[in-house]
């Protein structure tokens, strides 16, 4: 990954509130600090005014669906000021992350990705004009855009060190096929690799696993404006009220399929690897046993990254959460028939 590169992703997830400063300067890292402090105050500040006051009556749109919207906004920024929260205490592990994982060539995926956050930032920006012009809100708007900038982020700050997991497994599959290294030196690697990706998990994790809740809360979101907009007619069905709902929802799927799909890539190669191990024959007593005590390692202590130790990432996992969707869809889509009759 170039320089450019790397230091443009730094400033852009510290200014998403998503890590403290992990430069070598401690200017830097104090004001990191304090701008993750002054999003806290602001995301906390938000929260207490949600929790105390009341919801503004709308006219336009009926109380329940208001709140349901208004509550599916405020988890995002509690999961934002959660992030942030963490960050000012884990700043020591992530730079322990990045020492272990050192950049690599910057892949074309990365680049898909960042495409797509530079997409996802431009459609924030344009809803917020928009808003402002149709509606006079700016503000509410800019905050929640804000919070939701930033906890979809979080899906490309964990594709980052995936990748760079990605490339250090591919340069020990090389190693191994090369022969260039010892097996004692390469199971040490593999090692410290397991151990890292254990880390990733750790740290990620709970997030993560919050982040894939939201995505319901996105669909529930979609499945009250299809309620307002079909049944109780209160929002007419228009072009941009349906960019709207896709924008909602689009994203995070795409996020969600992204970190799926590079999980389940570092997966298949550690699978590779045992099975290029299995392959080898070893020309001596003493090396075709390193060869299979590296082999039993590689299966006794895979490459997976799991959420919580619930579930591992991967795209078996992609697809369950797909179908838990479709059901929640169909059993709502039952509930609307027996309301409307």
């Amino acid at each position: 990954m170039s320089l450019w590169l790397e230091h443009f992703l730094t400033g852009y997830f510290q200014l998403c509130g998503l890590v403290c400063g992990w430069s070598g300067s401690r200017l830097g890292r104090l004001l990191s600090s304090a701008f993750l402090v002054l999003v806290l105050i602001e995301l906390v500040g938000e929260m207490e005014k949600y929790f105390t006051e009341e919801t503004p009556d709308n006219e336009s749109v009926p109380a329940y669906f208001a709140k349901v919207i208004m509550g599916v906004n405020m988890a995002y920024k509690m999961i934002h000021a959660w992030i942030a929260f963490s960050a000012l205490f884990e700043c020591r592990r992530f730079r322990y992350l990045l020492e272990e994982l050192p950049p690599v060539k910057a892949t074309p995926f990365i680049y898909r990705h960042l495409i797509l956050e530079f997409i996802l930032f431009a459609c924030n920006a344009f809803l917020v004009l928009s808003e402002y012009t149709i509606r006079g809100i700016y503000l509410e708007n800019l905050r929640y855009a804000y919070s939701l900038q930033a906890v979809r982020a979080r899906y490309l700050q964990m594709m980052v060190l995936v990748d760079r997991l990605d490339g250090q497994l591919e340069q020990l599959h090389h190693r191994v096929i090369s022969g260039s290294s010892d097996y004692k030196t390469l199971r040490l690697d593999y090692a410290h690799l397991a151990k890292v990706t254990r880390s990733l998990s750790h740290l990620f994790g709970l997030s993560l696993l919050l982040l894939n809740v939201l995505c319901l809360g996105d669909w529930i979101i979609v499945c009250n404006v299809y309620f307002m907009v079909a049944y109780l007619q209160v929002l007419p069905a228009t072009l941009f009220l349906f960019g709207q709902v896709m924008f909602v929802v689009c994203p995070t799927l795409i996020k969600i399929w992204s970190i799926c799909a590079a999980c389940h890539r570092c997966v298949s190669k550690s699978k590779h690897l045992q099975q290029q191990l299995k392959d080898l024959p070893g020309q001596t007593p003493l090396e075709r046993s390193q060869i299979e005590g590296f082999a039993l390692q590689i299966m006794q202590d895979p490459i997976q990254i799991d959420v919580c130790g619930i579930y591992h990432l991967n795209l078996q996992t992609l697809a369950g959460m797909f179908f838990f969707i479709l059901e929640a869809l169909v059993i709502f889509l039952q509930f609307v028939s027996l309301v409307r009759t």
